[in-house]
């Protein structure tokens, strides 16, 4: 589940690598949140564009999208059968699209009726997760802690909200914080992590906008790694890669990288 503003695209990194090590993945676009937010290209139109679309009304339609997806696999003649035969999936998604993972893996908000998941839904992956307004309504605590599922939050020392809402590198941590400590919540920080680094590649359309042309993160490597192991731990089955999760992955980071688990 990409981000506000991005498209099918910007995944294609991580799910390649992903794909490589034997796990079928999907890219969802999502319309009305996705690049044709881009089609008013000047910086104030588009600022509105994009904070317009961070609402709960989109924000809906994008778990829709995603339980639409989910419910078609296994029902779907136009999906190959090695997805079609699915027996664990994992969601992912990156900012916006962290978002929507968060509430389908069990974030209670009064604008987003709990649904149950997909049983072979097995384990969730954050890029650029989120909390905001912990002082208000039930808190944090009660928001998060129907979170019962594998949980990887990946963000970065300056993951901030790019200007467009007051959302803090602190915010991105605070979802992992509030879930239970129960079957595997991992959350790792990169230092110097900015936003971008977690959204994967520009879309043509981001690159034919902003004239941006994202360089890979210097701690691509290990993001690929753990989350891939985290994968293969919690889809797969693999103990092996569990240990290798949580004893050998700190020994790879750098000094000012960060990884907790419980």
């Amino acid at each position: 589940s990409h981000g506000l503003g991005g498209s099918r695209e910007g995944g294609a990194d991580w799910l390649n690598h992903w794909a490589s090590h034997g796990f079928a993945a999907i890219a969802v676009q999502h319309p009305g949140s996705d690049t044709s937010l881009l089609q008013n290209n000047s910086p104030l139109a588009l600022r509105r564009a994009f904070k317009a679309a961070m609402n709960p009304d989109e924000l809906a339609r994008r778990v829709e999208d995603m339980r639409f997806v989910i419910r078609r696999i296994g029902h779907e003649p136009g999906l190959p059968d090695v997805i079609n035969t699915a027996t664990a999936i994992g969601i992912a998604g990156h900012s916006f699209g962290a978002v929507t993972v968060q509430i389908l893996a069990g974030e209670r908000r009064p604008t987003q009726p709990p649904e149950p998941l997909d049983p072979r839904v097995r384990a969730a992956l954050a890029l650029s997760p989120s909390a905001r307004f912990e002082d208000i309504g039930p808190g944090l605590d009660h928001r998060f802690g129907h979170i019962h599922l594998p949980f990887l939050s990946l963000t970065g020392s300056r993951d901030d909200g790019m200007g467009l809402s007051d959302i803090t590198a602190a915010n991105r941590e605070l979802p992992h914080r509030h879930m239970p400590a129960d079957h595997g919540k991992y959350l790792l920080v990169f230092a110097n992590g900015t936003h971008l680094d977690f959204a994967g590649q520009a879309s043509e359309a981001e690159g034919a906008v902003f004239h941006i042309r994202r360089n890979p993160p210097v701690f691509r490597d290990n993001l690929l790694a753990a989350s891939t192991a985290y994968w293969l731990a919690h889809l797969a089955g693999d103990t092996d890669a569990r240990h290798w999760l949580t004893s050998d992955l700190p020994g790879r980071l750098r000094p000012d990288d960060r990884f907790e688990h419980k």
